[in-house]
């Protein structure tokens, strides 16, 4: 009876998973790393000053002129047209495929059976829809029958090429447009469902499905079974 163990992911990591292969099928179990005023002064007599026996009056005119006011016309701009945000005028799109990972040391198949791009977004978020775009992935899982290594959703990225960028899958659109959730499936048994990924917006439509495999280690035999990822396009 050997024992197998799978290594940690990260290079730091000293947790490990203990394998067990009982008549060549072994355990895995994943190990997984993841707000402001004037004044004037007053005027005071010479007392020096001689006594005027005449009083002369001067009288100062003052004339004040009004300019006539003149009222410019009043331009009224035509209105700018307003540009609806893309998510609502997007209408979703769907294809059918069948890209197909395999993981030739645990026995892993992965198929990617369909691709839906520019699903609706759930109203009240209006931020998120103008950012980005909802791509939704239909998967099947079939886990390999050597070692009972599961298949998580986790485990899968979308990769785009322009701009370049890798996006793990999220779990905010779960239960809406009906679609089953893709869930974790181990050797005595499968999944098949959707997994969501947001995208940015402008993103060419070139896309491929990874599979991230983590590390492990057969500790009876010393083998090692090293971290890879194993890509599929999606789209060209």
């Amino acid at each position: 009876m050997k024992t197998l163990t799978r290594s940690s992911d990260a290079p730091s990591t000293t947790s490990r998973t203990r394998l067990r292969q009982l008549c060549a099928v072994a355990v895995v179990v994943p190990a997984l790393t993841l707000a402001a005023c004037s004044g004037e002064s007053p005027v005071t007599a010479d007392p020096t000053s001689p006594a005027s026996t005449t009083s002369a009056t001067t009288t100062t005119a003052t004339t004040t002129s009004t300019a006539p006011t003149t009222t410019a016309p009043t331009t009224t701009q035509p209105a700018t047209p307003t540009t609806p945000p893309p998510a609502a005028v997007e209408k979703s799109s769907y294809k059918n495929l069948n890209a197909v990972i395999k993981d030739p040391d645990l026995g892993h198949t992965i198929t990617a059976t369909r691709i839906a791009r520019h699903l609706k977004w759930p109203s009240g978020q209006p931020v998120g829809a103008e950012q980005f775009e909802i791509v939704g992935v239909r998967v099947r899982f079939k886990p390999g029958t050597r070692y009972s290594a599961t298949l998580e959703p986790s485990m899968l990225s979308l990769v785009a090429a322009n701009p370049k960028q890798t996006v793990a899958p999220t779990n905010e659109f779960k239960g809406l447009w009906d679609a089953k959730e893709l869930t974790t499936a181990t050797r005595d048994k499968g999944s098949s469902g959707w997994v969501f990924f947001k995208v940015n917006r402008g993103t060419t439509p070139a896309r491929a499905l990874a599979f991230n495999r983590p590390a492990y280690q057969v500790s009876t035999t010393d083998k090692s079974i090293p971290a890879k990822s194993f890509r599929v396009v999606l789209a060209k």
